[in-house]
């Protein structure tokens, strides 16, 4: 890819990686996750996710999910109504349509003899529901068991979670390069009410390991609590009633998975693209436990978690996602990890995906170079 390349819809150039410049909306051939179970209910739950809009519908138990428009008039199914078993009715003209497969089943103000029957279709989405999150599969073809992509540590059936669904100004790659940044956290949430007791480490030197099941990991090689800066002094003060025990490890994985291990129990997040610069964040806090202590971890995860790590903590983060815009960049030493996970993303298994008006255009370019 040269540097002619610039990617629309958002004010990022180029960089030296070129199926990560190209991935305004994501990659094909992932599962996502796009919200908890218990966020839909008996209505249809519309959503804007990879530049396009899909419904999502509960109709006996099972979850489908549709591209939300019409292909008459272009109107949104999912403002329309359940007519049969098994199908969506748009609230235009009639146009129904089955929630599995996505045919045209029916134009019922057209008679039951309409000629349109079988001939239009919009498309389905695989979906399943796994560990409290509604899960859809962006790709074409046959959908590999959502194991693929889904973290093994939430597919335990003793597994208690937590879960924060948000929408977020910023592009995803700004989302998932800052939640793998080395160097932020040491800076940035050094005020946070969550490291209240903890001491974070003035710096950090780490290389890139990689690890079972796609994560890559930040490994320390050198550290420090406080140091002596020329010219300037020491820096950060040290204070007596903060721990200098490092108690989190990052990793991060393919299409947009973040893992931070905590000890006791662990912390995801997902950055699904929705529009260039825009993306929804998903959180999740899970432990392996049953019984009482899974009592304890969610009576501890909202009460404290949820609006102090899930919240506060993390929405430090979401007002500099917003703000970023680069490249042009000028990366330093900690931000091997960034370049480990822009490194990962030219691995991705299905190609990248970008608004539709430029699609033509970047085909061009890179069959040109």
């Amino acid at each position: 890819m040269n540097a002619r390349w610039q990617v629309t819809g958002t004010t990022r150039g180029v960089t030296r990686f070129p199926v990560y410049d190209a991935a305004v909306l994501g990659f094909e051939d992932y599962w996502y996750p796009v919200m908890r179970e218990d966020q839909l209910g008996s209505k249809p739950e519309s959503l804007v996710l990879f530049g396009k809009r899909i419904m999502f519908y509960r109709d006996r138990g099972q979850v489908y999910a549709l591209q939300d428009r019409c292909p008459h008039r272009g109107i949104r199914i999912s403002i329309g109504k359940q007519e049969f078993p098994g199908t969506f009715t748009c609230r235009y003209h009639g146009w129904t349509f089955d929630l599995k497969t996505g045919n045209l089943e029916a134009a019922l103000t057209d008679g039951p003899d309409s000629p349109m029957r079988g001939q239009m279709q919009v498309r389905s989405y695989p979906v399943r529901v796994l560990a409290g999150l509604i899960w859809i599969y962006n790709g074409i073809g046959e959908a590999p068991d959502p194991s693929v992509d889904i973290p093994s540590e939430l597919l335990h059936a003793d597994t208690v979670t937590g879960i924060r669904v948000s929408e977020r100004p910023g592009d995803w790659r700004y989302g998932a390069e800052n939640g793998f940044d080395e160097a932020h956290g040491k800076y940035l949430h050094r005020d946070s009410i969550f490291v209240t007791f903890r001491h974070p480490p003035a710096w950090v030197h780490s290389e890139i390991k990689h690890e079972p099941e796609g994560w890559i990991t930040r490994s320390g090689t050198g550290h420090a609590f406080q140091s002596e800066y020329p010219g300037l002094g020491t820096w950060p003060k040290m204070k007596p009633w903060k721990t200098t025990k490092v108690l989190s490890r990052a990793s991060i994985r393919l299409p947009c998975t973040l893992r931070i291990h905590f000890g006791e129990w662990v912390h995801f997040e997902w950055y699904v693209p929705t529009t260039p610069g825009n993306h929804r964040y998903i959180q999740v806090a899970m432990k392996q436990t049953t019984g009482l202590d899974a009592l304890l971890f969610k009576f501890r995860y909202w009460t404290y978690l949820r609006w102090f790590f899930h919240g506060e903590f993390n929405d430090q983060d979401a007002r500099v996602v917003e703000m970023m815009n680069t490249p042009p960049e000028e990366l330093f030493r900690p931000d091997t990890s960034i370049i480990g996970w822009r490194k990962l993303c030219e691995q991705a298994r299905g190609k990248p995906m970008m608004p539709e008006e430029r699609a033509g255009e970047y085909a061009a370019e890179a069959k040109a170079v």
